[in-house]
């Protein structure tokens, strides 16, 4: 037999090997796959301790009646964790109250979501056990009986909170639209501010409280202006949170016409090898919130880092 086709032979037995195998594979493949085509406007998580319910008013997202603004990141991950579900294989049947317990999905241990558009349900997750693999879990998909071992970290995206949903923005602004922060510091007694009117060639810069001789460096100057308009917490307080503090400083951004007060305390610390904490109130939220150093000081830049 001639070489080139012995080699011929031995390559049609190899392919038709690949393929028998890859026919095997897949005729033992147990993998499910659960995808929505619409995607909801209102997710209830129910956890074992606490409710959590997100819902859609325009291009925004609120959690519950206090209508805390919701985090979009979080959201999204939440959409697109119930959206698409890959479960691996069918261990049991929700029937079997011993399979409830086996694989903690009874109450009080599992977490329940359910997705809505408009007052249809998309659909309906119950979570329950975390797999020997912590990126998969058990659960019930759309009220059915069986219960899968699902992949894809689902247990890990629901095992949240009010907290982890909330946005940690206090502030978003168009920085082009900020022309003027006044800043009180308390601790220094001192009270000034930077002003910008027009664009281009027509920008004008106006210094209030300065000493004569003051000369603005306008570029330093557009930098903090820009700066103050985004603001983040690290965590918010709970409403009947006691909290006291000594105000540091005020500052009045004014943005498209509008005024915006923010103000940041200095918490009592216990002794004085703590760190400084800080919290911060603004007129655009009812809520106080945790701030860090370095933004309370970016707010106590003093005029003489403003110039030439």
């Amino acid at each position: 037999m001639k070489t080139r086709k012995l080699v011929l032979i031995i390559a049609d037995v190899l392919l038709l090997a690949v393929c028998i195998i890859q026919f095997a594979v897949s005729a033992h493949d147990t993998t499910k796959y659960f995808s929505l085509k619409d995607k909801p406007d209102a997710m209830e998580i129910v956890t074992p301790t606490e409710v959590i319910n997100l819902y859609k008013e325009g291009d925004d997202w609120f959690i519950g009646e206090k209508k805390y603004p919701a985090s979009i990141s979080m959201v999204d991950s939440y959409i697109d964790a119930i959206s698409n579900i890959r479960a691996l294989d069918k261990v049991g049947n929700i029937s079997s109250a011993n399979n409830e317990e086996k694989y903690e999905l009874t109450d009080g241990k599992k977490i329940t979501v359910t997705a809505k558009l408009g007052d249809k349900v998309l659909r309906k997750v119950e979570i329950g056990k975390t797999a020997v693999s912590s990126s998969q879990c058990y659960a019930t998909i759309d009220g059915g009986k069986d219960i899968y071992l699902v992949s894809g970290g689902i247990n890990d995206t629901f095992d949240t909170s009010v907290a982890a949903a909330r946005t940690t923005i206090v502030l978003n602004l168009e920085s082009s639209d900020i022309t003027t922060v006044a800043i009180k510091d308390i601790a220094a007694d001192k009270s000034w501010s930077v002003s910008r009117l027009g664009s281009g060639d027509d920008l004008a810069w106006n210094v209030s409280g300065a000493e004569d001789g003051y000369e603005l460096d306008s570029g330093a100057a557009a930098i903090w202006l820009n700066s103050f308009a985004s603001l983040s917490t690290r965590d918010w307080y709970a409403e009947d949170a006691e909290v006291e503090g000594t105000k540091v400083v005020t500052a009045k951004i004014t943005c498209a016409y509008k005024d915006i007060t923010v103000e940041f305390y200095a918490i009592p610390k216990a002794n004085e090898n703590n760190i400084q904490q800080y919290y911060g109130t603004c007129s655009e939220t009812p809520y106080r919130f945790k701030v860090n150093e370095s933004t309370v000081k970016q707010y106590l830049k003093s005029l003489d880092e403003l110039s030439k």
